[in-house]
């Protein structure tokens, strides 16, 4: 038990790390851009969308050194002048070792999903971090996230250099008898709805640093909560929990920024069950399982850079929908006793 919740944070100060860098750059170079929404777009579309396919090919190869390969590409992204490439190039590194991390917490979970809600949780804490030290505007900060991804390599290199479990399929069974597409579906929509209201929410409150600081903190919190709380009480009664404790908080804390928080934290906490309905389903495809999660990430938060709704009433209204939606669409897919 202790050595896995050991990898799990392992990767977490990884991911944590990873975030940092990219964020870094896009707030160092990129966010004075008057098309900043579509560098933005870019990011995340390059950072999200290939993960399906890069974890379909660590699921065939799983030892090839993948999250290397992706701090490697990172560092060279940080020293590249061109805004774009280097844009394009951090955004494909932070995918690759998305993977790492995924395949190397999920194949070794021993039953438990919380080692993976430790390393996604650990993102969190990079992104308001990154943002921070990249609206400094000093040059030589650049250092922080080069020595950072180069801890996070040697990190990766000797978790991968003592893993047994590289080749094993992922030993959880909590997925409900159903097909595959429909698992998948319902999944998708589940992560694309957390994707949507995470971005989307209506934050009037949030107006300072500290203020920020303190979503994106609880955003990370509720995601690694979720997972102990999966292993704890399990993920049906986590996901009831989750979404019905969270949504009032949710509605009501547009002005109230402890309010707001503690809804934002709840709602996070469906992070570890869909990705453990879809690892169990795909038992011997973590990779892809995990990119499936991704690509409704990217889709859920899409409407956000295009259109939103013009009024608090509406967004509660539109939130209140979703999650109505969220719910049963996640509960399909657990075992019943799960």
């Amino acid at each position: 038990m202790r050595q896995k919740i050991t990898s799990g944070i392992l990767y977490g100060v990884v991911h944590f790390s990873v975030e940092i860098a990219s964020f870094y750059l896009l707030f160092s170079r990129i966010s004075s851009s008057p098309i900043w929404w579509a560098l933005a777009l870019l990011f995340d579309a390059v950072a999200f969308l290939p993960q399906g396919i890069i974890g379909n090919l660590t699921d065939r190869y799983p030892r090839c050194g993948i999250g290397l390969i992706g701090a490697i590409l990172m560092m060279l992204a940080l020293l590249t002048p061109s805004d774009i490439p280097a844009l394009c190039m951090i955004a494909l590194g932070n995918a690759m070792i998305h993977i790492s991390g995924a395949n190397h917490t999920l194949r070794d979970c021993r039953g438990s999903i919380t080692p993976n809600a430790l390393f996604v949780g650990g993102g969190s804490f990079g992104v308001i971090t990154g943002q921070i030290l990249g609206g400094i505007g000093e040059q030589l900060l650049i250092l922080i996230p080069l020595c950072l991804l180069i801890i996070s390599a040697f990190i990766m290199e000797s978790l991968q250099r003592v893993d047994s479990s590289a080749d094993k399929p992922v030993s959880l069974d909590i997925c409900a008898d159903k097909s595959d597409s429909l698992i998948v579906l319902y999944a998708f929509f589940g992560v694309a709805v957390r994707g949507y209201i995470a971005y989307a929410i209506p934050t009037e409150w949030n107006k300072t640093v500290s203020q920020t600081v303190a979503l994106f903190v609880c955003m990370g919190i509720g995601k690694i909560m979720g997972g102990i709380l999966c292993d704890r009480i399990g993920y049906r009664r986590t996901t009831v929990f989750s979404l019905l404790g969270g949504l009032p908080f949710l509605l009501a804390g547009n002005s109230n920024m402890i309010v707001s928080l503690i809804g934002i934290a709840l709602f996070s906490m469906t992070m570890p069950v869909t990705i453990a309905a879809l690892a169990s389903k795909f038992p011997h495809q973590p990779g892809f399982a995990f990119g499936i999660t991704t690509i409704g990430l990217f889709i859920g938060t899409m409407p956000v850079f295009f259109i939103r709704p013009q009024s608090l009433l509406a967004h509660q209204i539109v939130v209140l929908i979703l999650t109505a939606a969220a719910l049963p669409a996640i509960i399909t897919c657990i075992q019943k006793g799960k």
